[in-house]
């Protein structure tokens, strides 16, 4: 592992210097907004590479053990990064912008929903959803191009309505994966600009962008409404909206409105529009590998029954494979962002107050000292994967440390379970040989229309 340290940004190692990305390699991407080409560019400069243009000053940290020590080693000294906390114009306050006794609070009011014995309980209803689209995709003319990510968004959106906030799908929260999914993207079309407007000036793109996080608003507080509703006839909800709801009528420390509804919000795009991103790629690498396909229907074919939980997902090892394989190489998120809390040093490095870090994913779930035959797509490389210690094996989907995503084992649970149910009744194949790249505007969403001809199986 290299060792770099820039004298302006860090404490001088003697003989040591950082590399430095050249303007002339950090410029065009971002005129372009090509921030995934950004970067792939550094990635290949070092392990820790500075991004300095005109203000825009980011270290990017490339090599998984330094990461790891970023992230489980030394993360008290961190907080989310700059960037990342410009997110708080869609969500708010919620566990993934705040940090400290606000975050330790909000995590342990949404721990309940996420226990090993709560996840085994949303199986049925996590399979319910998943026959529901097997019935709609069957009652659609054979070979017929579907929209996968349209797909994708709205069994992910039904299934996490009724698991987690007790809600059954209405017309009343129709728009909020598109809306969601444009915010998402304006937010990190802004981050990406060299010279953003505040959102206080009256553009009509900012004037956009509020319209957006207003409707955003309007679903989530119909969704509270819906569910206050028959609160009253419930003595112990299942759910965690009603478990949230009930507790703010008897304690004073629960979450006040404007919490309940950032951590609604948060849950939305990560547990929703996330997965769906996950859940579309995961389709297209199932589609553009017929040997996948074939081990895939192999196992499900074979399978004597279903998994009734997250215990159980060992039935089904290569579906669970799979999904966290196209993970590894389209990452949700694309990027982890810190900011330094205090001085320190990372392996040879040293950083102080302020500085701006970010993780790539990418480039780890890349590395070839991590990843045998990193570039190729090997489902069977998960079997008997940790997914108690996924960080210690260089896999950074989920993040690490003690801000590891607290719904990923409900994504892996609902994705594996959903593959299970594809596979099944479906043979997938690409419509067109053109291949279709990520784009980081669209939070690793595909850069054009992503569709799949769906053949029925017998």
């Amino acid at each position: 592992m290299s060792s770099t340290v820039d004298s302006s940004e860090a404490l001088e190692v003697k003989g040591v210097t950082p590399p430095r990305l050249s303007p002339f390699l950090t410029l065009p991407p971002l005129l372009t907004r090509d921030l995934l080409g950004l970067f792939e560019k550094c990635s290949t400069k070092g392990d820790i590479v500075r991004l300095d243009l005109w203000g825009f000053q980011l270290h990017q940290v490339n090599h998984p053990e330094l990461a790891q020590e970023i992230l489980r080693d030394k993360g008290k000294v961190y907080r989310k990064g700059r960037l990342m906390r410009r997110l708080k114009t869609v969500t708010g306050e919620g566990l993934l912008i705040n940090d400290g006794d606000t975050w330790l609070r909000h995590r342990r009011l949404a721990n309940p929903a996420f226990t090993p014995s709560r996840l085994d309980g949303y199986t049925e209803t996590m399979l319910r959803s998943a026959e529901k689209l097997v019935e709609r995709w069957r009652a659609y003319p054979e070979d017929k191009p579907i929209d996968i990510i349209h797909e994708m968004s709205e069994i992910t959106l039904t299934s996490l309505l009724r698991t987690i906030l007790g809600i059954d799908f209405d017309e009343d929260f129709d728009g909020f994966t598109e809306v969601a999914h444009e915010l998402l993207g304006e937010v990190v079309d802004r981050n990406s600009n060299l010279f953003p407007l505040p959102l206080s000036f009256p553009t009509k793109a900012n004037i956009r962008f509020k319209e957006k996080v207003s409707k955003a608003n309007r679903i989530i507080e119909k969704m509270i409404e819906h569910r206050q509703r028959v609160l009253g006839n419930e003595d112990k909800p299942v759910d965690l909206l009603g478990q949230w709801l009930q507790k703010a009528q008897e304690d004073e420390d629960a979450f006040s409105p404007s919490e309940m509804r950032d951590e609604l919000m948060t849950m939305l795009l990560a547990g929703h529009h996330s997965l769906a991103v996950a859940m579309t790629w995961t389709l297209y690498e199932i589609a553009r590998h017929p040997e996948v396909q074939a081990k895939l229907q192999h196992e499900v074919d074979h399978l004597e029954s279903l998994p009734t939980g997250l215990k159980e997902l060992n039935k089904i090892p290569y579906a669970q494979g799979t999904l966290l394989e196209a993970l590894r190489f389209y990452p949700q998120p694309p990027v982890i962002l810190r900011e330094a809390l205090e001085a320190h040093n990372v392996g040879r490095f040293r950083f102080k107050v302020g500085d701006q870090l970010l993780i790539n994913p990418m480039a780890i779930h890349m590395h070839p000292d991590c990843w045998e035959d990193p570039t190729t797509f090997k489902p069977e490389r998960y079997v008997d994967f940790p997914l108690e210690a996924m960080m210690q094996h260089h896999y950074l989907t989920f993040g690490g440390g003690s801000r590891v995503c607290i719904g990923r084992k409900f994504s892996i649970l609902e994705g594996s379970l959903l593959l299970t149910r594809i596979a099944k009744n479906f043979h997938l194949s690409p419509t067109t040989d053109e291949p279709i790249k990520p784009l980081f505007t669209k939070m690793m969403g595909p850069d054009k229309p992503l569709t799949l001809k769906v053949s029925h199986r017998a």
